[in-house]
Formats: C-alpha cells, structure tokens, sequence
C-alpha cells in the first residue's frame, strides 16, 4: 500500500518517529499487516528498544508462523539483550522455515562460540558449510573455533607438562 511504502521511505531516512507513527497507523487500519509490525519491529531494533521489537516480531510470527525473517529477527533481538538461551530457541524455528540454512546454522554457532561452546560452535559452522559450501562467515567463524579450541589443548598440555602429569 502507499502508507507502507511511505512508513519503508521514513524507516530508510531514518525519521523513525515518522516512520513508527506511519506503522501505528496502518496497524489500526489493517491488525494483519505483518509487514508494518514487521518493519516497526525493524525500527524499534534500531533505537535499540529490543522489548518493543520482540513484541512486533512475535506479533509476525503468531499472524504468520511459517515466517523465517520473524523468528531470526526475534532471534536476533533475544541475542543483543544476551539472552542467548531464548535466542538459540528462535534462530532453531527459523530454521524449520529458512530456505537458505546456512545463515542460521552460522548465528547459532556464533553463540556457542562466545559461550566457550567450541565444539557445539564447529558443528553448527559445519552444518553451515554443508548447506553452502561458498558461505565464507561459516569457515571464518569455524577456523576461529577450530584455532581457539587448538590453543586450548596446547594450554592445558603445557600445564599438565608443569605439573608433570603429562
């Protein structure tokens, strides 16, 4: 419709304000726009308000829950309040939606790695590669786990070497 397109043109100037009024309205107009609590979602996660986004993306997926973008975008949102645990939930049901997996494979693997979760973290980077082997975040991400978890075991043997344990 024109008032989407008008709220998209204000969320891309970055008159959020104008652009989340815009949303509101078409909301009232139309409760199963999903793309303006989509996009409000988006706008909301720009001003950094993530339990304002949450709640537009949740909205997405209980009017469309066969939504990808709104359960990775829901993801995301649980992810930046480091709330990895409900994070790693929403990015598992994008992926019963995703067309292109590898995108989620990589962002759960990015979660164990920053959890310390390296082998969880190389699997999931693993998963990735599998679904598309071009995917250069997914090697990055598991040559990054792969190094740090070589650095581990070269840590703990030279400790074990000083205890003579080893």
């Amino acid at each position: 419709t024109t008032m989407l397109k008008i709220a998209n043109i204000h969320k891309l100037l970055g008159d959020n304000n104008k652009a989340i009024s815009f949303y509101d309205k078409i909301i009232e107009l139309d409760k199963n726009c999903t793309d303006a609590y989509f996009n409000k979602g988006l706008v909301f996660a720009n001003l950094k308000k993530y339990p304002e986004a949450a709640t537009c993306f949740e909205k997405v997926i209980e009017l469309s829950p066969d939504n990808p973008y709104a359960y990775y975008s829901l993801a995301l949102t649980y992810e930046l309040q480091s709330n990895t645990k409900k994070a790693l939930e929403y990015y598992n049901s994008a992926l019963e939606f995703s067309q292109n997996k590898e995108i989620e494979y990589t962002l759960i693997g990015m979660i164990y790695y920053l959890e310390d979760k390296l082998d969880e973290a190389i699997e999931y980077f693993n998963y990735a590669i599998d679904v598309n082997d071009n995917y250069d975040s997914a090697y990055e991400g598991r040559n990054q786990a792969m190094l740090e978890n070589h650095v581990n075991i070269l840590d703990l043997q030279d400790t074990l070497i000083r205890q003579k344990l080893f």
